[in-house]
């Protein structure tokens, strides 16, 4: 009888999985579980484009999704800071996401659900 594991599947397979999360679920359920994860997690192809919108749901739990966030930016935007070509971020995220690390390759930022007001805030 062949026994089947929880991570026999290839790469290629976790990547369509995790290509269904969101970027801050996938870099903080995922990074530092193991090291086949974080090689897949952390590949340039899936952390190019990374989209940090709060979605609906995490509206009720703010005071969580800040803590995530903060791990995000403290553990793992330090390690992909180079690999980043693209973010997309509201502003809840914008603070976690934006000044705690220089994007290198970065030449797309979207900015989504800003009030003109705040985001003059921002620019100025």
């Amino acid at each position: 009888m062949n026994d089947i594991h929880l991570l026999d599947p290839p790469n290629e397979m976790f990547r369509i999985i995790f290509n269904k999360l969101n970027a801050t679920d996938m870099l903080y359920s995922l990074v530092n579980v193991n090291q086949r994860f974080d090689r897949v997690v952390l590949d340039p192809l899936n952390v190019q484009y990374l989209d940090f919108v709060t979605k609906p749901f995490n509206m009720r739990n703010l005071s969580i999704h800040a803590q995530i966030l903060q791990k995000v930016r403290e553990n793992i935007l330090p390690r992909i800071k180079d690999k980043v070509k693209k973010l997309t971020v509201d502003p809840i995220s914008m603070k976690f996401i934006l000044g705690i690390v220089r994007y290198s390759q970065l030449y797309s930022l979207s900015l989504i659900d800003y009030k003109p007001k705040i985001l003059l805030q921002y620019f100025s």
